[in-house]
């Protein structure tokens, strides 16, 4: 059955192409692809005009009237506030001048955050989210700078001042888990900052390159328990700060459309522009192989409604058709959906492949699938 493609709400603009950091796990710059060495460093006033001009022009072709722009990167800050500045305002004459809706969002490494940035944000009701994974001993495992320097003691100055005296405009902290970590450990040192919501993300591994061996192997789902003792914890607290990643589960086990674009079916409406201008894919197919998240489309030649109709866009627009038989089978891929597509491949056989991380998913989901169930029947049981 044919797709109808579905019109491009969020567009993730890579504004800087260079970071400040060398994160060991970055797709960008330490996996398969090496697309950063050809961009140029910041996005320029023209490719933003360019952008920006088809953005609206998709918007109003799908009778749509907002979308939501996130500033990525390499780090997004690197170019200072002048190119934030510039960035917004091409932004403010072309789109927010023109009626269409803007929720403007930085994702960063926090390491640049300033005063000033902080109060640019707060005036043009920017929000910004950071990169954490942990305390120093955790987060520094991997989050090391260009010299293969800790980073955390540089972070944490920075982020307590985003945290203490702009929490209007800080949107939550991304976590990369380490199933060798302490998981409540963990938790505790990331709602210290008070965050609006805190995001977990797996490692972008895959069949061809499936998660190092650990020091403990007796589980065959090292992530999901981890991700389950972070739950069990989170759910006795007062609600304070989000997890998507929970609450899009729990939405799904409800029949309720999920909060993130790596697990359930809803159709991906999230497109990149690269920093040059190139129209591309999710920017995490980059982990799997050279050029996995070009899609051959540019600014200077091509429409978004074009894009729209692009088989690798349709493909994650089509729900249990596109996904490989065992997970068309699963009792769960309703809630799955058949996990985040790099975690998917391999040469052999492309995306047609159930998650590398099965397993976890499974115990994650079902943990927090029985405790829906519980709360239902305690409902049923009071009415």
């Amino acid at each position: 059955m044919e797709v109808a493609p579905t019109p491009f709400h969020t567009f993730l603009l890579k504004i800087a192409s260079r970071c400040n950091i060398n994160c060991d796990y970055c797709y960008v710059y330490n996996q398969a692809d090496d697309g950063w060495k050809r961009q140029p460093k910041l996005m320029s006033r023209e490719t933003i005009e360019l952008a920006t001009r088809r953005i609206h022009d998709h918007l109003v072709a799908n009778s749509k009237n907002d979308c939501s722009l996130v500033f990525h990167g390499g780090e997004p800050l690197i170019g200072g506030l002048k190119h934030l500045e510039m960035l917004v305002d091409v932004i403010r004459r072309n789109l927010v001048d023109h009626d269409i809706g803007v929720t403007l969002g930085i994702q960063s490494n926090g390491m640049l955050f300033t005063p000033q940035i902080g109060a640019f944000c707060r005036r043009h009701g920017i929000s910004l989210g950071v990169s954490l994974d942990g305390p120093a001993e955790v987060n520094d495992r991997h989050r090391v700078d260009l010299r293969g320097r800790p980073t955390s003691g540089r972070l944490e100055p920075r982020l307590r001042l985003l945290a203490n005296e702009f929490p209007d405009i800080f949107s939550g902290l991304l976590c990369v888990v380490d199933p060798c970590s302490d998981p409540v450990e963990v938790y505790r040192h990331l709602v210290s900052y008070r965050p609006k919501s805190i995001d977990f993300l797996l490692p972008l591994n895959d069949h061809d390159r499936p998660r190092p061996a650990l020091e403990f192997e007796a589980s065959e789902s090292p992530y999901g328990d981890w991700l389950a003792r972070i739950y069990d914890l989170w759910v006795k607290q007062d609600g304070a700060t989000s997890i998507r990643y929970f609450r899009s589960i729990m939405n799904m086990w409800l029949g309720r459309p999920t909060l993130v674009e790596s697990i359930g079916l809803l159709p991906v409406d999230l497109v990149v522009i690269e920093t040059n201008g190139d129209i591309e894919a999710v920017d995490s197919l980059k982990a799997v192989y050279n050029g996995a998240a070009a899609l051959g489309f540019n600014l200077q030649r091509h429409s978004f409604n074009e894009v729209a109709r692009h088989a690798g866009v349709l493909a994650r627009q089509s729900g249990v058709a596109d996904l490989c038989a065992t997970c068309k089978q699963c009792a769960i891929v309703d809630v799955c959906g058949g996990g985040y597509i790099p975690h998917r491949y391999s040469a052999k056989n492309g995306f047609d492949n159930p998650s590398i991380y099965c397993r976890d998913l499974t115990l994650i989901i079902e943990h927090i699938g029985a405790d829906v169930q519980v709360a239902l029947g305690k409902l049923a049981a009071a009415a």
